[in-house]
């Protein structure tokens, strides 16, 4: 029976843990309750089953602590929890690593094993709960979270490491049970794997800023390109507008000429020429956004200098609810790849750009030359020479607006499709 209530208390804090640690969630508060509540109570069910056929014991232990690990993390991952399910696994894991150090802890400080338990061992396990529940509502959730939606890439990495650390404390949980004593090896084992484990996430904590700091990094150049472009494409036009008043003397005079001379076809040629001369110099609008606009007018002009034949198609709406900033990112880093891709291409290079509204959806298709050899990772190209936080960037900015994103290659044509929900996001 000590073991039963020992168990049913753990499973109410994973029930309280799981609500705390839900920084994305899928569902309501009362569809992730009622979920919670469902898995306890059907691990609770198996958990009864194993002590009232007299299993119980170290097999029937291990048995138990795995089905709560597999119960309550599975339901995380896959239902509860809306983030991508590699980083929900890394804050799951962390979260059990921390379940096998407040066992531990517990284990020494009260010399008990596996199945046992009495009033000092639950309010120990009550408090402890407490205090880190505590401990991360005040100081780290609001940071993970931060972190987990920042972390545009490495993160399956990062949750393989911290699924790692939890194996390894598992571990540390069977040699305990199998020790049956708390010697001072035995205790300092213990003790120097979990300043371990600390170190590994600190270290893992890093890593996921040093994510974020590049990302950020990478978001900044692109934008400083942007405007490095619009203002060498402003520079022109002036230049242009210069040239344009210096030489209208001139042209006036040629025009005063064939009037002197009555050759009216002549001034009407010379005036065509005149205007189309005209057009070539100003800047080409492909429209009324102007964030979008100028990013366009700096990679297709790019795209001009570098040989590439250019077919754009916009059609926008007036007031979106997409952010400039995520329409700039995913468009930058959309024709960046497609110019990219091109200049590796043999022969002819193009790109083909349709920006359409349809109904309350956005839909970006991009076409463009590469070579054939490009390799997928989960349907997402991968990066070959290159950083691949362009995609990133993309699936990052996409995800906002609960949008879809599919790239494919066909031959020697690379197609990235984006769908964007023309609202406004949380």
């Amino acid at each position: 029976m000590d073991a039963v209530i020992t168990n049913i208390i753990n499973n109410l804090f994973h029930i309280i843990w799981i609500s705390e640690l839900l920084l994305e969630p899928k569902y309501g508060k009362k569809k992730t309750a009622a979920f919670s509540l469902l898995a306890a109570i059907l691990y609770q069910v198996l958990f009864l089953a194993m002590v009232f056929q007299g299993t119980f014991g170290d097999m029937a232990y291990f048995a138990g602590y795995f089905m709560a690990t597999m119960a309550f993390g599975g339901v995380y991952i896959f239902i509860l929890s809306k983030t991508h399910p590699a980083k929900s696994l890394f804050v799951i894991s962390a979260y059990f690593c921390l379940w096998t150090f407040i066992y531990g802890t517990i284990s020494v400080v009260t010399k008990s094993y596996a199945g046992a338990g009495n009033l000092a061992i639950w309010l120990l396990r009550i408090l402890l709960n407490v205090f880190f529940l505590v401990l991360y509502r005040l100081f780290l959730q609001k940071k993970l979270f931060q972190a987990l939606v920042a972390m545009k890439s490495g993160y399956k990495e990062v949750s393989a490491i911290s699924f790692l650390a939890f194996f390894m404390l598992t571990i540390l949980i069977v040699y305990n049970q199998k020790q049956k004593k708390h010697d001072f090896l035995q205790i300092f084992i213990m003790v120097s794997v979990y300043i371990f484990m600390l170190g590994v996430y600190i270290v893992l904590f890093q890593l996921i800023v040093q994510s974020d700091n590049k990302y950020r990094l990478s978001q900044m150049q692109l934008h400083e390109e942007l405007l490095l472009a619009r203002i060498d494409s402003y520079e022109r036009m002036e230049q242009n507008l210069r040239q344009t008043r210096h030489d209208f003397r001139h042209h006036n005079i040629v025009v005063m000429e064939f009037a002197r001379n009555r050759d009216f076809d002549g001034i009407l040629s010379y005036l065509q020429e005149y205007e189309a001369r005209e057009e070539e110099k100003s800047s080409k609008s492909y429209c009324s956004n102007h964030a979008v606009d100028n990013v366009l007018s700096a990679y297709l002009g790019r795209a001009g200098q570098n040989g590439i034949e250019t077919e754009v198609s916009v059609c926008f709406w007036e007031n979106i609810a997409i952010s400039d900033y995520d329409l700039v990112s995913i468009l930058a880093n959309i024709l960046d790849n497609a110019i990219h891709g091109c200049m590796e291409a043999e022969g002819k290079r193009c790109i083909k750009l349709s920006i359409q509204k349809k109904c309350s959806k956005l839909i970006l298709i991009c076409e463009n030359t590469c070579k054939d050899d490009i390799r997928f990772r989960d349907g997402v190209p991968k990066a070959k020479g290159r950083d691949g936080i362009g995609v990133a960037s993309i699936l990052n900015s996409v995800e906002k607006y609960n949008g879809s994103v599919d790239f494919s290659l066909e031959g020697s044509i690379f197609l990235c499709r984006v769908i964007l929900n023309n609202k406004s996001f949380g």
